[in-house]
């Protein structure tokens, strides 16, 4: 009698699992809203048999405006085994983790809670990561002020940036205002090392935009869309990188941090990002490269000396949104 009351008890606090099928990340509630709590339900494969015998950690990140890129991580991908991000074990297999505020926990203002359109989600440990999991999230989104045309652009850009344009689609295709670079008529002021802002009139409200810093095509924010207006009087956006050299390298097995050291980092030690198998990333932007298009660097699996790969300094050129691979067999 008591499994059966167990058993129903489950079946109240988790309604909707009734048709999630194993390989599903699911939310109660089922249409889950950003503006209100949201637990996320995973049902493991058969394959997934680890998530069974060890702990699994939460990689999150949001998605803004149906643009099918992760906008905002919670925390980086080789940061989340700790506590706060482990799920909570089920008696019904299921996995589940709970966040209470979505404008708290992501730490985002509320006109950006009201872009939040979905989640981006990857379960992990040290050993093994699920493929990206997506959730739709719906937004009690605030009364829309009427679009006047003028519209305040603030956006943090990487550190060392020394000037931001909005550059779009201004006037019709084939007018000078269509995806020009560095107008001065939409060139934004800085506010701090990280921060520009400004207003610009005579805005379309279906505008599609992007930042830049320099005349070139390749001098924008890295970036696979275009970012969609959608007829905001103000807008608040935040560039990761600008059209950068991504540094890419496969690692060997048991490798739990790296760091990479070069002529654009002055040969200090810049912490890497984890990507997952065994592949770890580092964005080289323009800012860093003072004028020289080519670079040297060397790969660490600590911020040591002596934790060097073997062999000679590895060279690379810049040619904007460029992507160099590398390997590493062994470790010294």
């Amino acid at each position: 009698m008591k499994k059966l009351i167990y058993a129903l008890m489950a079946l109240v606090a988790f309604p909707i699992l009734s048709y999630a099928a194993p390989g599903d990340l699911v939310t109660n509630p089922e249409k889950a809203s950003a503006n209100g709590e949201i637990t996320l339900v995973y049902t493991p494969l058969p394959s997934e048999s680890w998530m069974k015998t060890q702990s699994t950690y939460i990689y999150v990140c949001l998605e803004f405006n149906d643009n099918g890129e992760c906008e905002k991580e919670k925390a980086p991908c080789s940061q989340c085994n700790m506590p706060m991000y482990r799920l909570v074990p089920q008696n019904n297999g299921t996995l589940t983790y709970s966040i209470s505020d979505l404008k708290s926990y992501f730490k985002i203002s509320d006109t950006e809670l009201d872009m939040v359109t979905g989640m981006f989600v990857i379960l992990k440990n040290e050993e093994f990561q699920t493929t990206d999991k997506y959730v739709k999230l719906y937004t009690k989104k605030t009364k829309s002020e009427k679009f006047t045309g003028t519209v305040t652009f603030s956006v943090t850009v990487p550190a060392g940036t020394s000037s931001v344009y909005v550059t779009g689609t201004f006037g019709p295709e084939g007018s000078d205002d269509y995806w020009k670079h560095c107008d001065p008529k939409h060139q934004l002021k800085k506010i701090s090392d990280t921060k520009f802002e400004g207003t610009i009139s005579g805005v379309p409200a279906d505008l599609q935009y992007l930042y830049v810093w320099g005349p070139r095509n390749d001098q924008s924010e890295f970036r696979l869309g275009h970012r969609p207006l959608g007829a905001r009087n103000r807008v608040n956006d935040i560039v990761e990188y600008w059209g950068d050299m991504t540094l890419t390298v496969t690692v060997p097995k048991g490798t739990r941090e790296m760091f990479v050291s070069g002529t654009f980092n002055n040969w200090g030690f810049s912490r890497m990002t984890d990507a997952g198998n065994n592949v770890w990333t580092f964005h080289v932007s323009p800012n860093m490269l003072k004028g020289s298009e080519t670079v040297e660097y060397k790969y660490y699996y600590k911020n040591d000396k002596g934790a060097v790969e073997p062999g000679k300094n590895r060279r690379a050129t810049f040619e904007g949104f460029s992507v160099q691979y590398d390997e590493i067999k062994a470790w010294r």
